[in-house]
């Protein structure tokens, strides 16, 4: 399996992402930003989104509860977790389009 998300043809566009880390880059980002983390992304942790936060004080982080890197809610463990990501009839968090909303619209 990780042949297929690693094979030779990606490998220099993986590559290319090891130069940028983006708590040095969001320091620089001035406009209005959004940072959304899921407390059960078993991708992404949410210690991640505090760097990101703590880095530009002028970002908003939100958490969602129990959502997962995919934008699904998942109550159960990293199994049930799994099963959401070959599920495409779940529907995204509410709360993720509402937060996103929100920041557009300025609340």
């Amino acid at each position: 399996m990780i042949a297929t998300l690693f094979r030779p043809s990606v490998q220099p566009y993986i590559i290319s992402w090891f130069k940028y880390d983006p708590e040095v880059l969001i320091k620089q980002v001035t406009i209005p930003t959004l940072i959304i983390q899921g407390t059960n992304d078993i991708q992404v942790s949410i210690k991640d989104a505090e760097i990101l936060s703590h880095a530009n004080p002028n970002a908003r982080l939100v958490l969602i509860n129990n959502m997962n890197h995919i934008f699904r809610i998942v109550e159960g463990d990293r199994q049930a977790n799994m099963v959401t990501y070959s599920n495409e009839n779940l529907p995204i968090a509410e709360e993720l389009a509402t937060s996103i909303s929100d920041f557009i619209l300025n609340k």
